[in-house]
């Protein structure tokens, strides 16, 4: 994948090449301002808006804080460097990633405004990834298939041999497509560890457990059982050599194009 960088102003402007003719900073304007915005709150540590551009359909995040801290400081981050802000980690790891061959969505550019000599704001925007819902939108309203739980477990398997750390892994962070397709998406604050360590791949399961769970508590008719656990597990303790044959296998189904 081919980048570039380029200031405006206070602004600096990080974009995919392959995707992106020139500097276009007019892709982060009123098009996007006035789209559709997505209305649900557990979509990640984002405001997330959809809109086309030229002949593009992209996703365009604002990034802001969680918890206790977001509501004294919403959207503003200690700047320490541009290589440091998280839309920037966000847009090269989403790169790498895809590079590794990974179901992520293309990094389309990031924008990083600095609004005071410490503060800066922050947006990306990536490809939109067609005909797909959340594993979320889709437990409520059906029920999945032993074999699509066990993939699932399959494609986790895949970002942890890769060394990619999902620390928000969760039920709205995965993505199944209508051609069976699966995809992770929301790295914000994600990274890829120097070590496969157990730990932080136990932390990330536990996570989507507790997402699964606490989805199952608040939602009547949510179709989410512990045997539909136990087949995630199942596909994601699958044998090297299957793993090899499930990235092959997912790599056939529909590789993105950089």
């Amino acid at each position: 994948m081919q980048t570039s960088e380029y200031r405006n102003d206070n602004s600096f402007v990080l974009v995919n090449k392959n995707v992106l003719t020139g500097t276009q900073e007019c892709i982060f304007g009123d098009h996007a301002d006035n789209a559709c915005p997505d209305v649900s709150d557990d979509q990640g540590r984002g405001k997330v808006i959809f809109f086309d551009f030229e002949q593009l359909e992209l996703v365009l995040k604002r990034y802001h804080r969680g918890g206790l801290l977001g509501r004294l400081i919403k959207n503003t981050y200690l700047f320490n460097g541009l290589q440091r802000t998280r839309m920037w980690q966000e847009f090269h790891l989403l790169a790498k990633m895809r590079d590794k061959g990974l179901p992520v969505p293309r990094p389309v550019a990031a924008r990083c405004t600095r609004h005071s000599a410490f503060g800066y704001q922050g947006e990306l925007i990536i490809e939109r990834i067609p005909n797909a819902r959340t594993l979320a939108e889709i437990l409520s309203e059906e029920s999945l298939p032993d074999n699509v739980w066990q993939n699932i477990g399959l494609i986790i398997r895949r970002f942890h041999e890769n060394c990619i750390d999902h620390t928000d892994l969760n039920a709205c962070n995965i993505m199944l497509n209508t051609n069976g397709q699966i995809f992770l998406i929301d790295f914000d604050k994600c990274c890829e560890r120097k070590q496969a360590s157990k730990d932080w791949r136990a932390n990330n399961l536990a996570r989507l457990k507790r997402s699964l769970n606490k989805w199952s508590s608040r939602e009547t008719g949510f179709n989410f059982q512990s045997k539909n656990w136990n087949m995630l597990l199942s596909g994601y303790q699958t044998s090297r050599q299957q793993l090899s044959k499930g990235m092959q296998g997912q790599s056939k189904a529909g590789r993105l194009a950089s």
